[in-house]
């Protein structure tokens, strides 16, 4: 018997990419995404301003199979920050991450432009699986000299947050806090800390908010079913590509799996195709 959408059990915590791209993605409440960039980030300088690329949350664009709702924010210092957060572990993680970097960085080029132009691209990975076999909950990535360990440029900026590992970790700060409220914004954990700072009490009254409105319970349910669909679509060419028997067959599959958009690294590692024959076949269509 095949459970319906309405009996299941929909997450609805910031987990949900529906509901952390309304609670830190919204140019209404900026604050949100300001102080949690302000914690991942601890700069000299703190941000004091985003201008946020907003993608219209509507069930025409939530109902799409594997529609991306990653947030891209510009600071007031001109700093291009992507945030998302990632449920699921596709085993690509670290590749889709620098894939991701790359098309957001090399995007800001123009004919006209530069490089000396080109600006500091963060991105920021929220996990809710384990990436990495120590018990480091943060991980982050630069370009550096493996000898020297001399930055060789400030350009390139890659965090990987793992909410699995942080509950043997007191939310005493607040990046815990924030790992904390996104995991579980109900956390006896960090009751308290609503108390401590207007920002926290706000991200609580958002979230409460969000679960209460009928019209986000039906984007919640809609994307449920768009990810199971896409999910089934990409376990059917998953089978499709392991039987692959020569090349002209992982050009079809590779068609397929780049109509339902997934990521181009994945289609490389289905197909057996590298990502410049991908990106080819992406081209040419």
């Amino acid at each position: 018997m095949t459970t319906s959408t309405s009996a299941r059990n929909i997450d609805k915590t910031p987990k949900n990419d529906i509901l952390f791209k309304i609670l830190f993605g919204n140019p209404k409440h900026p604050r949100l995404l300001i102080a949690l960039l302000n914690a991942v980030l601890n700069l000299d300088a703190p941000i004091t301003g985003v201008t946020i690329t907003q993608t219209e949350l509507t069930p025409e664009t939530i109902g799409k199979k594997g529609v991306r709702l990653d947030i891209l924010a510009k600071t007031s210092d001109k700093k291009i920050i992507n945030i998302e957060i990632q449920k699921k572990d596709e085993h690509n993680m670290l590749e889709r991450s620098l894939f991701n970097w790359s098309r957001i960085f090399s995007g800001q080029a123009e004919v006209s432009e530069e490089y000396i132009n080109l600006k500091k691209t963060i991105c920021i990975n929220i996990l809710a699986f384990k990436l990495f076999n120590d018990g480091r909950y943060w991980h982050k990535g630069f370009l550096t000299d493996p000898k020297t360990h001399e930055r060789l440029t400030d350009l390139l900026e890659i965090h990987f947050l793992e909410l699995k590992k942080i509950k043997k970790r007191k939310p005493d700060s607040p990046i815990m806090f924030w790992l904390e409220f996104i995991d579980n914004p109900e956390s006896e954990r960090i009751k308290k800390m609503y108390e401590l700072e207007a920002v926290f009490s706000e991200a609580k009254e958002v979230y409460d908010k969000a679960i209460a409105d009928p019209s986000v319970q039906e984007l919640l349910r809609i994307h449920d079913k768009a990810e199971r669909d896409y999910n089934d679509a990409i376990a059917r060419n998953r089978r499709e590509g392991e039987q692959v028997g020569g090349h002209q067959k992982a050009v079809d599959v590779a068609q397929n799996l780049l109509k339902i958009k997934l990521p181009l690294p994945q289609i490389a590692q289905i197909t057996g195709l590298s990502i410049e024959e991908v990106e080819k076949i992406k081209n040419s269509n």
